[in-house]
């Protein structure tokens, strides 16, 4: 877990309970997107599977190596069947939670979209969760706390992640090998989040991000159109983008002095901070852009 960007203070009490052996059977991972907790509960994973205890980083056991290739069969991934992790993919859980490890004493049930889970899903999975046979562990990843109903998150050990300082990405993306500024561009860019600034480029959204003034500038036919584009990326790379437009209303606040300018400017931002909590929780994007849009054209409008 070394190599993780940032959050040291988690990687530290992570890597002390392994070490004592203090390893709990449920784990709760929370945090906006790109923030790494998928990267460091997977890191985490890996190493409670290892076969020789975790702590060599770069440890060449077979259970290491076959993390490493994607194949370990004591890793099960649980994602949701279309919008919904449901109860029938729950139920398999529960049978095949019986059955014992394959290459250790270990197994861990990844749940990379816990937010997903149905209300019925998660209820039926309190009993297992109560009762989980030895060795068994559930990790769940969700953006919110009040996405995962409390049952399931009072069974969980709870680590929030924040996002990461721009000094400490710059940082670790030159020990990575990146040229100096191309480690400023990306971090710089990365609004705190390494999964941000580690995207490749052309293929992220920080190449595709276009400022809120610049877009409220087009007619609702254009803006309709940017919205099919968006559409089509993944949601964290929506939500990335939201928190820039965040960003800009926010500085564009500070700098105003004119009190219609300034009522208008509150108004965008609180719509954008709507926009991000309704994305969050997995509405139809497109729907939710559209909406965006419409308002923002009132309002610049007025």
């Amino acid at each position: 877990m070394e190599k993780i960007i940032g959050h040291g203070e988690v990687v530290k009490s992570l890597t002390s309970a392994l070490a004592a052996g203090r390893v709990g059977h449920a784990y709760l991972w929370l945090g906006p997107a790109g923030v790494g907790k998928k990267t460091l509960a997977k890191a985490f994973a890996k190493r409670l599977l290892c076969e020789e205890g975790g702590m060599d980083e770069n440890c060449s056991c077979p259970s290491c190596r076959r993390f490493d290739g994607g194949v370990h069969p004591d890793f099960i991934v649980v994602e949701p069947e279309g919008n919904t992790l449901k109860i029938d993919q729950i139920r398999q859980v529960q049978h095949h939670a019986y059955l014992s490890p394959v290459m250790g004493k270990r197994k861990i049930y990844f749940f990379p979209e816990a937010e997903t889970l149905t209300d019925v899903a998660s209820n039926s999975f309190l009993k297992l969760l109560e009762e989980a046979p030895p060795g068994i562990i559930f990790m769940f990843v969700a953006v919110r706390a009040d996405s995962i109903l409390p049952t399931i998150r009072s069974r969980c050990q709870v680590y929030h992640l924040f996002p990461v300082s721009i000094a400490e990405i710059e940082q670790r993306l030159l020990e990575l090998g990146y040229s100096p500024a191309e480690a400023q561009e990306r971090s710089a860019a990365s609004q705190g989040l390494p999964g941000l600034a580690l995207g490749e480029p052309g293929d992220h959204s920080v190449s595709y991000i276009r400022p809120i003034a610049e877009l409220i500038r087009l007619d609702l036919i254009s803006l309709f159109k940017f919205d099919e584009e968006l559409e089509k990326k993944d949601r964290k790379d929506i939500l990335m983008i939201l928190r820039q437009w965040e960003t800009e209303l926010r500085q564009e606040l500070i700098r105003l002095d004119n009190p219609d300018s300034v009522r208008r400017a509150a108004e965008a931002l609180g719509k954008v901070a709507e926009l991000l909590v309704m994305c969050e929780y997995n509405v139809n994007v497109r729907l939710l852009l559209d909406d965006f849009f419409i308002t923002m054209k009132r309002l610049y409008a007025s």
